[in-house]
């Protein structure tokens, strides 16, 4: 929201009127993933799905701020999305490919 990364499920909707709201689906560019949504997808940094719009979100928060974050950055960046696969191994990976394929 703005730039930031909120949490959808601590958000009342008339709190995000008249807001920049960005989703997953608003990272696409058509048809073509983003960086980070391919970084997930080949990094198998998702399991069961249903938390990585959520990671993936995050993700994208860190590295917009920070696109060249180290790994403790990372981790204390994503704290807070939970995974209930536990794919964090992989999530973590799938960052740091991200964030090493910024130019």
């Amino acid at each position: 929201m703005n730039g930031n990364a909120v949490f959808s499920c601590h958000l009342l909707a008339l709190d995000a009127a008249g807001t920049e709201i960005t989703t997953i689906e608003g990272l696409m560019s058509g048809e073509k993933l983003h960086p980070i949504q391919e970084a997930f997808a080949e990094h198998d940094g998702l399991q069961c799905g249903f938390c990585t719009p959520g990671q993936i979100m995050a993700a994208e928060a860190i590295l917009i701020k920070n696109p060249k974050p180290s790994k403790e950055e990372i981790i204390d960046g994503m704290s807070g999305n939970l995974c209930r696969c536990a794919a964090y191994p992989n999530i973590l990976k799938s960052i740091i490919a991200a964030a090493e394929n910024n130019k």
